[in-house]
């Protein structure tokens, strides 16, 4: 450390001795306070395990890099877009302190904050950005890669191919697809599109065939009217990939209209499979409501849970595990075949699905959706552990909006852990690494975009709010892995108290 001392002309031929005294004491003692700090880091980084990041002291060192050379680290260049080579084996590195405040810019905390006393205001920043995801400019943009190598492929095959060989199809894996929750099944039919490269899997036929009843639930995301995975007008005339998605729904009158939809639509023949299941982290069967109206997206295994005894309750459902159902019906690949996504939207229950497929599965996973919220299983869990398990796997996680992406993974702040409805997105690094660079990628172009437009709610914090530990800067506590019982415990009580003063008023 160097003191530069401005002088303005010679020192005082005179000293005295008491000023020399002071002058060395003071210098000790500034020696002791430099020593003291570097030591307490030191002693936090290693002694609180269970509120920092695993690898805080990397984290740190980067947090420490940030102060020392800002400009260094917040700048972006060119060649930092294009992170192909570093994926193959490893994930990306840690975000720098400014990288972590340029995503709160983005991604309010303040706007979370409430969220914490009641989840269903969905006013946090989290649930605002990633409630309906967009992924055409990683995911599909991926997949029309791979369209364009089957193209190229077909048309290699046919200056090759002897003129009374009839067999069209190119030799390559089969696309697999997982969605869990199917819902109404856009999702997943999407998906097969999307993996065979089937122009014949038609959205507007399947919602036609879906609503000809008149019966069907609105989709929160409109899933049933955006866009699908656009076809290349040459595979017309040629056959699709093979490939099939499993459709997994535990609700008896969604599954019904699913598996009509599928058989007179003739997609069932095209790879479209409806399972009549549930999905969690152990087998067994639960019970669900036959007068549940069909495609209702908040049916779930918690429905019938919380609310015992009660009779509409009255259909039991068998209860699969990812690991044990593949064993039985995706072993034609081999144990280390691919599944090229898996979708998961069990209200609530999404850690436990991935919790029971097992690490050998995952594994074989190329790319992962799920859900996040404070229903179900998720109250009592955190997303930081599942973030952590999925890294040690080869999974880079993160939250998904609308064609941006903010990276959870090595990026961990504290006011992630309040749970809100939200959507994260992940690559398996070491099984696509092209996919995986190109979600880095639209997470680094993210960085540069300055105080996002579209970030709803933006609010100031109010003076009450400014202590609260999700709005710390501290780079120890923004990193801190799950929010403490006492500010969980303090929402609560705001809470009640907010609901006594409405009671006051409505009796006063």
């Amino acid at each position: 450390m160097k003191i530069r001392l401005k002088q303005k002309g010679k020192c005082p031929p005179k000293l005295t001795k008491t000023f020399l005294i002071v002058s060395c004491l003071l210098g000790v003692i500034l020696v002791l306070l430099i020593q003291f700090t570097i030591d307490t880091w030191s002693y936090v980084v290693s002694n609180k395990g269970n509120y920092v990041d695993h690898e805080a002291k990397q984290d740190i060192q980067n947090y420490l890099h940030s102060f020392i050379s800002t400009e260094e680290a917040t700048e972006v260049d060119n060649s930092t877009l294009d992170v192909s080579s570093s994926f193959q084996d490893d994930r990306p590195p840690h975000c720098t302190l400014d990288q972590l405040k340029t995503v709160r810019r983005q991604l309010r905390p303040e706007t979370c904050f409430g969220t914490i006393e009641d989840p269903y205001l969905q006013r946090c920043s989290l649930t605002q950005e990633t409630k309906c995801p967009d992924t055409s400019n990683y995911l599909d943009e991926y997949y029309n890669e791979l369209q364009m190598e089957y193209l190229e492929k077909l048309q290699q095959q046919q200056q090759q191919q002897q003129p009374n060989n009839n067999d069209n199809h190119v030799h390559v894996e089969p696309f697999v697809g997982l969605s869990v929750g199917c819902n109404k099944g856009f999702d997943a039919l999407n998906t097969l599109r999307r993996g065979t490269f089937d122009a014949s899997l038609s959205k507007d036929d399947w919602r036609m065939e879906m609503a000809k009843d008149g019966i069907l639930h609105q989709s929160v995301c409109a899933q049933n009217v955006t866009l699908p995975f656009q076809v290349h007008p040459n595979m017309i005339a040629h056959p699709p990939r093979k490939g099939t998605v499993h459709c997994f729904e535990p609700v008896p009158a969604t599954v019904k209209k699913l598996q009509s939809a599928s058989i007179n639509l003739g997609y069932d023949a095209k790879g479209y499979r409806v399972i009549h299941a549930a999905v969690s982290n152990e087998t067994g069967t639960e019970y669900f409501q036959s007068k549940a109206k069909p495609g209702h997206e908040n049916g779930g295994l918690d429905n019938c849970r919380r609310d015992v005894g009660n009779v509409d309750c009255d259909i039991q459902v068998q209860v699969l595990t990812l690991e044990t159902y593949t064993k039985e019906h995706l072993i034609g690949g081999g144990k280390d075949s691919p599944i090229h996504i898996l979708q998961i939207d069990v209200e609530g229950y999404d850690a436990d699905v991935l919790y029971g497929a097992g690490e050998d599965f995952l594994k074989r996973v190329e790319y992962l959706e799920f859900e996040y919220n404070w229903m179900g299983s998720w109250k009592n869990q955190h997303l930081y552990d599942v973030i952590d398990m999925l890294d040690g796997i080869g999974f880079t996680c993160y939250w998904a909006g609308n064609q941006k992406l903010w990276r959870v993974t090595g990026c961990w702040q504290l006011y992630f852990d309040v749970h809100t409805w939200s959507n994260l997105a992940c690559a398996n690094r070491r099984r696509v690494p092209t996919l995986a660079a190109k979600m880095e990628n639209v997470f680094q172009k993210q960085l540069l975009v300055d105080d996002m437009e579209g970030t709803k709610n933006k609010k100031r914090a109010k003076p009450s709010w400014i202590k609260h530990e999700i709005l710390s800067l501290d780079p120890i506590m923004m990193t801190s892995r799950y929010l403490s019982p006492e500010a969980i415990e303090r929402a609560k009580i705001r809470k009640r108290i907010k609901e006594l003063k409405k009671n006051a008023k409505k009796q006063g």
